[in-house]
């Protein structure tokens, strides 16, 4: 599997085909962990990126 950064985000599977990831959250979430890939990304950071620093009170209940 590879990813594309540059550009449009794209997953491309072993068979060569091209998946376009949408804006949105799943983007912006996929976006910060391929950029740390080999380090740990904490989920206050995840969840600080995708919600903008307008997290609710209790972000990680409403992750689950």
């Amino acid at each position: 599997m590879e990813f594309g950064l540059l550009g449009p985000l794209e997953v491309r599977g072993d068979d060569g085909s091209v998946r376009r990831i949408p804006a949105g959250n799943l983007r912006t979430l996929l976006a910060a962990l391929l950029l740390r890939a080999d380090a740990v990304v904490s989920a206050d950071d995840l969840i600080d990126r995708v919600r903008g620093g307008q997290a609710p009170r209790r972000p990680r209940r409403h992750c689950m």
